[in-house]
């Protein structure tokens, strides 16, 4: 494919009209058949924002990694001495109820997968961004324009993901299962089914939209993931709320471990309600169409898309020395077992 552009005057307004012409398809005189082609953007992406947010990104992922990897080692120290004086320490002493049984230990291998897709979510980002960087050379290439669409709808999908599987393991680690509206051994399959469906919609409706004429059919296909990811989002956020409250009243846990599971809880909950926020703004976005206000100007994915999602990632990292899972997984399991067989258990 060639371009090339053609300057048209009208009533002293100039315009630059874009045509390709095919070498594949001829007319019937065996001319290369030539077309007007539109750009995939109505501005030119902005280099800095791209850049910045490029790097945001990047950056956080190596934070997190590292993060992650400190609290497996720091779980793995504290249960081999079985003193507990680093993690105990924090931790409100007092008698475990005798008919409760701890929940059983997660391998910090297992615990990990919980945090994989939010790792893939942010490297999403990066490659979303960068892709629009690409894109600025030429508006009209195809592959960054699709690449930086669906990686950036996609993204805070796969952050959701994680916020499920570890909200999922919060309730079972404190007993707390009775508030979640959807049954235990569910939730979290029901969930992350949700979350898969909202990926592969967003997924495909991106790539129709990039590569289709029919772009009605690509906005209704993404318009249907977001809707998908927003009820669910809704519920789960109630779900969340209901914990909460409801945590201290029946959980038999609040009173004997620290205050790191509702650090944890505060974290995951106001993650929720950004990637909430966020897929209700690109909802409207795509219900508003090719020429809506939101998809016109460059500013909105940036407040809307890059902020939010930016400070989920951000917020993982900043919490997790006060509330993480590996330090709650610790004290609901390992360190209660340990003080259960030292006799610090209420008679019945």
């Amino acid at each position: 494919m060639s371009l090339f552009t053609v300057t048209a005057t009208v009533a002293s307004k100039t315009t630059d009209l874009v045509y390709a012409s095919y070498s594949s398809t001829t007319t019937p005189t065996g001319e290369p058949e030539i077309y007007r082609v539109f750009p995939y953007y109505t501005y030119k992406p902005n280099l800095g924002a791209g850049a910045l947010f490029a790097a945001l990104f990047g950056i956080t992922f190596v934070l997190l990694c590292v993060r992650i990897g400190l609290g497996c080692k720091n779980r793995n120290q504290v249960e081999r001495q079985l003193g507990l004086a680093e993690f105990d320490k924090e931790a409100r002493q007092g008698p475990i109820e005798a008919g409760f049984t701890p929940a059983t230990p997660c391998t910090n291998t297992r615990l990990v997968t919980k945090f994989i897709p939010l790792l893939i979510g942010v490297l999403t980002e990066c490659g979303g961004y960068i892709a629009r960087i690409v894109s600025r050379s030429d508006l009209f290439a195809l592959g960054p324009y699709v690449a930086q669409t669906v990686m950036l709808l996609v993204a805070a999908a796969f952050m959701a993901a994680t916020i499920y599987m570890i909200f999922g393991r919060l309730m079972i680690l404190m007993n707390a299962t009775k508030v979640s509206f959807v049954p235990i051994r569910f939730n979290t399959a029901i969930f992350v089914g949700a979350d898969v469906l909202s990926i592969l919609l967003q997924g495909a409706g991106g790539g129709i939209l990039g590569t289709s004429d029919d772009k009605k059919l690509g906005s209704d296909i993404v318009i249907g993931g977001l809707a998908v990811q927003v009820f669910a989002f809704g519920l789960f956020v109630i779900t969340e709320l209901r914990f909460l409250f409801l945590a201290d009243k029946v959980s038999p846990l609040t009173s004997q471990i620290s205050r790191q599971w509702r650090i944890l809880n505060y974290n995951l909950f106001v993650c929720s309600l950004l990637i909430l926020v966020r897929s209700i703004v690109r909802l409207v976005e795509f219900a508003q169409g090719w020429g809506g206000y939101l998809m016109d100007h460059e500013w909105c994915i940036y407040v809307f898309d890059a902020v939010p999602m930016f400070w989920v990632s951000i917020l993982f990292f900043i919490t997790f020395s006060k509330g993480n899972l590996f330090r709650v997984e610790f004290e609901c399991t390992s360190m209660l077992q340990s003080r259960r067989r030292t006799g610090s258990i209420a008679s019945a």
